[in-house]
């Protein structure tokens, strides 16, 4: 996003009423947040959607004092905005119920990190957590994972040193603002992140600590993420509602079984009754994503190219996957090549025939 563009996105997230869901409308109506500011009550007032006090919001030419605070906090603290329109904004993020409007980003969100996969537990781990977390966390980092998780103690701050330690990336969500690290104790690891990742959160500069902003951020970790490992934690934690939001939004569950005399182990144990995978080991994981678990001298190993015969059109569009992470839209297949969407879409389907590429929802594929 353009720093000019700021100022009408941080309009557009003060504005209570408008959430996600009315603000994709707009856009379709409109090709971007200024537009909507300058389109006027006539315009404004045809779409229905909108009631009148919103409308009237919508229509204000004044600069809201949140905005002017938010855009000078945004250059002292070095943080760029992503919108649902960002081509940098996290893919499987934006087909969430309630995305974030916008994200305030420390860092860089890179392609790659749209095959991210999030690790979640308990603040009050065990060494047994700890060290699975850590474990697990370095050997998908190592096979080609993004490693998603909270900053906090116990398992979260492990999976982000899991990743770190295999000099790969990895990725906080904040349930703060990003001018504080919370908690305190963790801004050495923050650092760290910040070198090879990023922290980010949709909570504005200096938002105060509020306990219920925590749970709020875990559809976020899950929504960035294909799958979600609970490594330890009660019935009623964190981890317990990032996995719940994760199944809302179709993502993959798995768990890490448990001691049945401790306190910390009741909520993976419980999942894994309601049919979350047991996960003993990062090959539990990779195994579903047809990724083969890499040795410590090589990168990820992912499944060869298929041996059936290919066209040279399709081994172009096979090439295309591959470059970005194996993932992407219709849209921006069409971008990256010189096919029309008709001509792409009728060579995906003979793909998707001969199993070479798998259709996700939102004109997503993927290859096998």
């Amino acid at each position: 996003m353009l720093k000019k563009e700021y100022k009408y996105w941080l309009r557009l997230k003060s504005i209570n009423g408008l959430g996600a869901k009315k603000l994709k409308k707009l856009l379709k109506y409109f090709s971007s947040a200024e537009e909507i500011f300058r389109a006027g009550k006539y315009k404004l007032s045809e779409l229905q959607f909108l009631t009148p006090k919103l409308t009237r919001k919508l229509c204000s030419k004044v600069e809201t004092e949140f905005v002017r605070n938010q855009l000078k906090l945004i250059d002292k603290y070095n943080v760029c905005l992503l919108n649902m329109t960002d081509e940098e904004y996290p893919d499987l993020l934006k087909f969430i119920y309630s995305p974030p409007i916008i994200l305030y980003v420390q860092g860089e969100i890179k392609p790659q990190d749209n095959s991210a996969f999030a690790i979640v537990g308990t603040r009050k781990a065990t060494t047994y957590g700890k060290a699975n977390a850590k474990k697990i966390s370095y050997e998908l980092a190592r096979s080609g994972f993004t490693i998603i998780s909270g900053l906090a103690y116990g398992i979260d701050a492990a999976a982000h040193k899991g990743a770190l330690d295999a000099g790969c990336r990895t990725i906080a969500v904040f349930g703060t603002g990003l001018d504080t690290i919370y908690p305190a104790a963790n801004r050495g690891l923050a650092k760290k992140i910040l070198n090879s990742g990023a922290l980010i959160s949709e909570f504005p500069l200096k938002s105060k600590i509020e306990k219920w902003n925590f749970p709020t951020r875990n559809r976020i970790i899950s929504g960035m993420s294909k799958g979600v490992l609970v490594v330890e934690g009660k019935k009623t934690s964190g981890s317990l509602i990032t996995a719940k939001d994760g199944l809302r939004q179709n993502r993959d569950i798995f768990a890490l079984p448990g001691d049945v005399d401790k306190p910390q182990s009741v909520g993976p144990n419980f999942l894994i009754k309601l049919g979350a995978k047991i996960v003993t080991n990062a090959a539990d994981i990779l195994e579903d994503y047809k990724i083969k678990l890499t040795n410590e001298s090589g990168s990820a190993k992912k499944d060869e190219r298929p041996s059936v015969k290919m066209t040279k059109d399709e081994q172009e569009v096979y090439r295309i996957l591959k470059d970005n992470d194996r993932r992407l839209s219709l849209d921006k297949m069409v971008k990256q090549s010189e096919y029309s969407v008709s001509r792409l879409s009728s060579m995906l389907l003979t793909m998707e025939i001969k199993g070479i590429v798998e259709r996700e929802a939102q004109n997503m594929y993927r290859l096998i």
